[in-house]
């Protein structure tokens, strides 16, 4: 129930508190996300996902029902609010929380443990059982988080899969039917309306798409990822880059799976952070390194049988780091991937390439029809 003993700034203050906590440093959308849904809630606003996704995200009357942002940010704001329960606000007489299926705030007093006598001859054999099951679950503790991945395994870090999909048209296709189209210089509404600025012709013609495409390659990106996470007893949030911000990128740590091809977001993040490589229209250029060649690799493939792929960690900001995999179709991800979720190909690579390092850019040329039918050679790999 709703405690009425607090008053509008004492739960500013618990807000506040939670806000600046270790559990939300590193996570500016989810706090401003309680913050409004406090003051609605004060407010007595009628909070639906519509009028959460129109005030707080900026959303439009004619955005699509289906859109899952709310609801995925909301989850992770619910998450976050447990995470701080169960570790620095695990003393505290206050609660905030927002149930599930609602998006008010509410806050409650917990209760104390009334302190009772210890009945041994019933409590010995449940100390029993607990040392058993405690034996037990001992003897199936995973090994020690691979250097290559410990930072994006910390429990005090979250981690967001962004899967790149692709932007999407509808409107009259070359059958002359009515439909969903991708162009691949097309990867954004902003870049939608230039055209149609460009085309005004085009005008009543298409419009953007409500949803967005993945292939087969996010599935399988996603399944190997959930099960190299779940031996560590971590998990991640997943998202589509179509439908996030560069402030949601910013938030944890990333990793990226997904086409060059459909403008991603990281390449910025990617350039940015890499001393020695860059990538620039569909092409890797690798210069100024100190004792290598300087190279090009040319990362469009008539064929999707064949590719270049690219697997990069470097850091960004507030502490968080991108674990990025790049190719222009799905053998290139889906291989890569499997191979950075393998122990004994991460304890090779790291041994023979990282000499101690944690951040490095490696090109492999992939080959193959599916995820369990290719053959995946390191050119290079450098690390800094």
């Amino acid at each position: 129930m709703k405690d009425t003993s607090l008053t509008k700034n004492q739960k500013q203050d618990l807000v506040n508190h939670i806000k600046q906590s270790k559990t939300f440093k590193n996570a500016p959308t989810s706090s401003a996300l309680l913050q409004y849904l406090f003051e609605a809630t004060e407010n007595e606003t009628s909070l639906k996902e519509a009028t959460i996704d129109i005030e707080f995200f900026g959303g439009s009357q004619n955005s699509d029902k289906t859109n899952p942002r709310v609801r995925v940010n909301v989850y992770n704001l619910r998450k976050k609010i447990v995470s701080y329960y169960e570790d620095e606000g695990r003393d505290e007489i206050y609660h905030l929380i927002i149930d599930k299926g609602q998006y008010q705030v509410r806050f409650y007093k917990k209760e104390t443990a009334v302190k009772r006598k210890i009945n041994w001859a019933v409590a010995i054999p449940y100390i029993g059982l607990f040392l058993a099951l405690f034996i037990l679950v001992l003897t199936k503790i995973p090994n020690s988080k691979p250097d290559l991945w410990k930072s994006f395994l910390d429990k005090n870090t979250i981690t967001n899969l962004f899967i790149g999909d692709h932007f999407g048209i509808t409107g009259n296709t070359i059958t002359n039917g009515k439909g969903w189209t991708r162009d691949f210089n097309i990867n954004s509404q902003k870049e939608f309306y230039e055209l149609i600025d460009k085309y005004p012709n085009l005008k009543d013609q298409i419009k953007p798409s409500d949803y967005s495409y993945s292939t087969k390659m996010g599935v399988l990106a996603t399944q190997q990822l959930e099960r190299f996470y779940r031996n560590y007893d971590h998990d991640f949030t997943i998202r589509f880059t179509t439908q996030s911000s560069i402030v949601e990128i910013k938030e944890g740590n990333a990793i990226y799976v997904g086409p060059t091809k459909n403008n991603s977001p990281f390449i910025p993040f990617f350039n940015e952070a890499n001393p020695y490589f860059k990538l620039k229209e569909d092409v890797l250029y690798f210069s100024n390194h100190p004792s290598l060649e300087s190279k090009r690799f040319d990362l469009t493939s008539p064929k999707d049988t064949v590719e270049y792929a690219i697997v990069s960690k470097y850091p960004t900001i507030n502490n968080t780091e991108h674990f990025v995999f790049f190719s222009q179709h799905d053998i290139g991800v889906s291989a890569t991937v499997e191979y950075f979720t393998n122990p004994e190909n991460m304890e090779t690579f790291s041994n023979r390439y990282l000499k101690g390092k944690k951040h490095f850019t490696a090109v492999f040329k992939v080959k193959g029809q599916n995820r369990t039918n290719t053959n995946i050679k390191l050119e290079m790999a450098v690390p800094f």
